[in-house]
């Protein structure tokens, strides 16, 4: 058990992914059945996994632009 308190950061700003004005929804994605190399986190537009030209989804740092 902790002896102390620690003090939260509340004058952070939480910064979001967006694709034009859709929202980017971060994903946790598994590849170990497909082959893709493990898993990763990756974005959901509108419901939809963002997947490359090959069908391999896309990680969360290259979808999209922080706002």
């Amino acid at each position: 058990m902790a002896k102390f308190n620690v003090e939260k950061n509340t004058s952070a700003k939480t910064r979001k992914r967006y694709v034009g004005k859709n929202l980017v929804t971060p994903v946790l994605y598994d590849g170990h059945h497909r082959g893709h190399g493990g898993s990763y986190m990756s974005g959901s537009v509108n419901g939809e996994l963002v997947v490359d030209q090959n069908g391999k989804p896309l990680p969360l740092k290259h979808i999209g632009i922080l706002k």
